[in-house]
């Protein structure tokens, strides 16, 4: 009598794009949840909290700041434990999130919110745990797939924003977040238990044998090396520039005086482009110099800084849009491919956890952009501030080592 194993409908090689657009789904909710919609929702915040634009800009603030504080210790959990318990955990913080904003009665209180649960949320159903999912997946092809993967937060950016500015006309902002919590819950929870239980074969690892692969980083060593701080100090300014802009874009368009509808347009088009960025620079990545890249979003991020600095009609305004876009695009690829390809895949949870530590340096840009608006009637001294910024970051990945 023989015994025979079940075998797995799909292979892992066709299964690990499976892997992608889960990668794909818990992005578009997280992030197309605290991230895009958030234009939206500032616009009645404004006037419900009667606050600053500086004060509301640090809402947002504060959850990046969130993010970046608890991403090393999600990168070291993704490291040691099954993602669909991490990702559990995300989601719960999601909707505790969403019904204690939905109570809120002061901006005051909408900061404890999104400085405490908010960034938990982020953090462990965002971009560090569809990253670490797809570099164990891949091997070969890497590059594209982590493109791919992080067209998860531009769909959410997408789909969300029209969903929520359509709702806003019919509902008031709780009644949507209300309506958002149980969309991610039907969403994101079937999938994590029915997707990730589920692990890459050894069969398909063995290729992953070299050296850099295999070794196990400590936190000294990643913190103590240019292989770290280098692709740190080239990303941080180009968050800095593509979270000014993103964040306040939905008060810029109505200082044009364009109307609300053109704000979700906008931030869908931005979308579309982030789509179009990682999808180039994550094919490009796989065969070309990953300073080469970066020398072009920077590039892409001075242009899109002089364009929104120059906007006063709804065409350089959504050419500054594209532009953005196409620059905030290459963030997530390139940071995922400069990483894996030099610290490997055993330690690439907590290597990246670390290198989140860049939504540190972009919190910062809303809040000057607002208080630079606040103090001088104009967002650009921020604007040239952050191109000032981008300029010496180019220079410094000269030292980048080429792999």
């Amino acid at each position: 009598m023989s015994i025979t194993t079940s075998q797995p409908l799909l292979s892992d090689h066709y299964y690990r794009w499976v892997v992608v657009a889960y990668g794909v789904t818990i992005q578009a909710v997280s992030v197309g949840t605290l991230i895009y919609c958030f234009a939206l929702f500032s616009l009645p915040w404004l006037e419900e909290f009667s606050s600053s634009r500086r004060d509301l800009m640090l809402t947002i603030a504060l959850m990046q700041i969130g993010v970046g504080l608890v991403s090393p210790f999600v990168g070291r959990a993704l490291d040691a434990y099954p993602p669909q318990w991490v990702v559990t955990v995300g989601l719960l913080s999601l909707v505790i999130g969403l019904t204690l904003a939905q109570h809120v009665t002061s901006l005051f209180q909408l900061w404890l919110v999104y400085a405490t649960f908010m960034p938990l949320a982020m953090a462990l159903m965002g971009s560090l745990t569809s990253q670490t999912l797809v570099t164990r997946w891949f091997k070969e092809q890497r590059g594209l797939a982590l493109g791919i993967s992080s067209m998860g937060t531009n769909i959410g950016g997408i789909i969300l924003p029209l969903l929520v500015a359509g709702w806003l006309l019919e509902m008031g902002w709780r009644d949507v977040m209300q309506n958002i919590l149980v969309l991610a819950v039907i969403v994101v929870l079937p999938a994590t238990w029915l997707l990730l239980r589920r692990k890459p074969l050894a069969s398909a690892t063995n290729k992953q044998s070299n050296a850099t692969d295999t070794r196990v980083w400590t936190t000294k060593e990643i913190l103590t090396t240019s292989l770290f701080w280098l692709p740190f100090i080239g990303i941080a300014p180009l968050s800095m520039s593509f979270g000014a802009l993103q964040f306040n874009l939905g008060i810029i368009t109505r200082d044009i005086g364009l109307a609300t509808e053109v704000t979700a347009n906008l931030i869908a088009l931005s979308s579309v482009s982030m789509v179009l960025g990682k999808l180039f620079f994550g094919m490009l990545g796989d065969r070309i110099d990953h300073r080469y890249l970066y020398w072009l979003a920077n590039g892409i991020g001075l242009l899109a800084l002089a364009l929104i600095a120059l906007a006063d009609n709804v065409v350089t305004l959504t050419l500054a849009t594209i532009a953005m876009g196409l620059s905030g695009g290459s963030i997530l690829p390139l940071m995922g491919l400069i990483y894996s390809a030099r610290f490997g895949t055993v330690s690439f949870g907590r290597v990246m956890g670390f290198g989140t530590l860049t939504i540190l340096a972009g919190a910062t840009s809303p809040i000057m952009a607002g208080w630079t608006y606040d103090v001088f009637a104009s967002y650009n001294y921020a604007y040239v501030a952050l191109a000032l910024l981008l300029v010496p970051a180019a220079i410094a990945m000269v030292w980048l080592r080429k792999e």
